[in-house]
């Protein structure tokens, strides 16, 4: 039994090294992305791990087949990306990690509301551009018990994000298609979405991609956001409209933004040995604005998380070549 670790970020070589000596079996790693041209690095190992950042697609899949590679195990939750009909005409199994650190991502949003909120992003502008360094009205900001918080999602995530919210006394509201049965009071399912973005001062999006959600947060959905609001995603990027969301924050249909996730995202934005410099103009815009705050998909990025991410992955390979059928399993 032995296994190969694409994407391997430098955080991450510890835990694999650590998790091989501790399960007596082989694993091999590199800082290589998985696919179709790399995808012989995997000749003679029994299982793959990595990280899903760009598309895999049924030639990929083909490949693992004529490989004799029958097992897939991603180290993040994102699925979206995956030819999942071509995986399994062509028998690979795949998990996933669905829930590495739900508190990670969701301090991550709560940081980024309150960055927003007390209008740090300003602050850094007048130092940074003017070299200035002083007292401001503009600096004005609002204490998050002043504001309602509407949390768009109610897993493992959004609920973790609602009890942060909650304890910093915030009045949080809640919109999930297949709503939790209990709430224990600390927030309120809304009726509908127009609920939630008509009243929420801040909006933090906790839900997986879908057909169904893409550009969900669009114009028409920030013009009936209010001209205060702040939108957080931490999700994915695909579930807001860029062009639209630049839009709503240079007219002032929003406030604010805080975006780790945005659309198409390159695999070179988790290679942590790239020395690229960013040319995505969207990146660029966004990131000279003081009403927002852009991170390079990093929400979740703790060390308890990074290690969660090894365990499980290399645990479901494990689990799957002895037979057995992990929690994680995709359909």
């Amino acid at each position: 039994m032995k296994f190969i670790v694409y994407n391997v970020r430098d955080d991450e070589i510890p835990f694999i090294e650590k998790w091989g000596k501790d399960h007596g079996i082989e694993v091999k790693y590199t800082t290589t992305t998985l696919n179709q041209e790399t995808v012989e690095e995997a000749a003679g190992f029994d299982g793959v791990s990595c990280l899903q950042t760009i598309p895999y697609s049924a030639e990929l899949f083909e490949s693992f087949k004529k490989m004799g590679i029958k097992y897939l195990s991603l180290r993040n939750v994102g699925v979206d990306n995956i030819d999942l009909p071509a995986a399994k005409e062509n028998g690979v199994r795949i998990t996933n990690v669905p829930a590495y650190s739900p508190e990670s991502i969701a301090e991550f949003a709560v940081m980024m509301s309150l960055y927003l909120s007390r209008k740090v992003g300003y602050m850094r502008q007048q130092l940074d551009q003017k070299h200035q360094f002083h007292f401001s009205p503009n600096f004005m900001g609002r204490l998050m018990s002043e504001q309602t918080v509407g949390v768009l999602g109610t897993g493992r995530i959004g609920r973790a994000a609602i009890k942060l919210f909650k304890g910093l006394g915030a009045n949080v509201i809640a919109y999930d298609k297949y709503p939790q049965k209990t709430t224990d009071e600390s927030f309120v399912y809304v009726k509908s979405l127009d609920d939630l973005y008509n009243q929420s001062d801040i909006i933090s999006i906790h839900m997986p991609a879908t057909e169904d959600n893409y550009h969900q947060f669009n114009h028409e959905v920030f013009e009936q956001m209010k001209d205060t609001a702040l939108l957080i995603n931490t999700a994915r990027g695909s579930i807001v409209d860029t062009d639209d969301l630049m839009y709503a924050l240079q007219s002032g249909e929003i406030a604010g933004a805080g975006i780790d996730t945005i659309e198409n995202e390159s695999a070179d934005l988790q290679d942590s040995r790239s020395t690229k410099q960013v040319t995505n103009p969207d990146v660029l815009k966004l990131s000279m604005m003081p009403n927002v705050l852009i991170t390079p998909h990093s929400a979740f990025h703790t060390s308890e998380a990074v290690k969660n991410m090894i365990d499980i992955s290399l645990g479901n390979l494990e689990m799957m070549m002895s037979g057995k059928t992990p929690a994680d399993l995709v359909d």
